[in-house]
């Protein structure tokens, strides 16, 4: 299945790239614009049509919430790297580790994009950063719905043992601790499965989309251990 990153004008048969609604060859209207990103619509289509949700990211004008959402779910994904960290006695939560992380993290997006826009030059194809970033920002919106709903209810369940594991949360209450550790593995395959058709929307090749995602998160849960 090919990539609908390009899209043909009808008018002159020009190759454009998503993000353009105007033909750069024939000045032909290709699609109608998208002024800016519906956050709670574009969370309703990760849902129900993930592909054509990133569709609409890409070729918004305004890529607002992105960071937003950026940096809320990498708070969640230090958090659990906090609480995983504690089970060894090594968990400390600063601040100043998360921001550095969280640099650090969005650096790497950059520079991916910067690697991928060089590639796209060698195929004569136009290719925009930030449409990049703000894909890979939305397609972290599972860890944001972790942070706001599945997170809130551990605490609520456990309280600071889910910080402290004295005594650990599978012996206070276990049912509940295998429960949340379902979820928490099932938001990391949805992110895992989100980042991958962002990927897949600028390659077409669904197989290395998918290993990319794989080392992508698995990076930024690496760093997050390291920082």
């Amino acid at each position: 299945m090919p990539s609908p990153y390009v899209i043909t004008c009808a008018s002159c048969g020009n190759r454009n790239p998503i993000y353009r609604n105007i033909c750069k060859q024939c000045g032909a209207i290709i699609r109608d614009r998208v002024p800016s990103i519906d956050l709670w619509r574009s969370f309703g289509q990760l849902i129900e049509n993930p592909i054509m949700a990133f569709t609409q990211v890409l070729q918004a004008e305004q890529k607002n919430f992105a960071t937003l959402v950026l940096v809320a779910a990498l708070f969640k994904i230090y958090l659990i790297s906090v609480i995983i960290s504690e089970i060894y006695s090594i968990g400390v939560f600063s601040l100043f580790h998360f921001f550095v992380h969280a640099l650090v993290s969005i650096a790497i997006i950059v520079l991916i994009g910067y690697f991928l826009k060089f590639i796209f030059k060698k195929y004569l194809l136009e290719f925009r950063i930030k449409d990049f970033y703000a894909g890979i920002a939305y397609s972290f919106m599972p860890q944001l719905l972790g942070l706001t709903i599945l997170f809130v209810l551990e605490f609520v369940v456990f309280g600071e043992q889910l910080f402290t594991f004295n005594p650990s949360p599978f012996l206070i209450r276990k049912n509940f601790a295998y429960l949340f550790s379902a979820m928490e593995i099932g938001v990391v395959i949805w992110n895992i499965s989100l980042t991958s058709k962002v990927v897949w929307i600028y390659t077409g090749r669904k197989k290395s989309s998918f290993m990319f995602a794989i080392f992508f998160l698995g990076l930024i849960y690496l760093l997050m251990n390291i920082f």
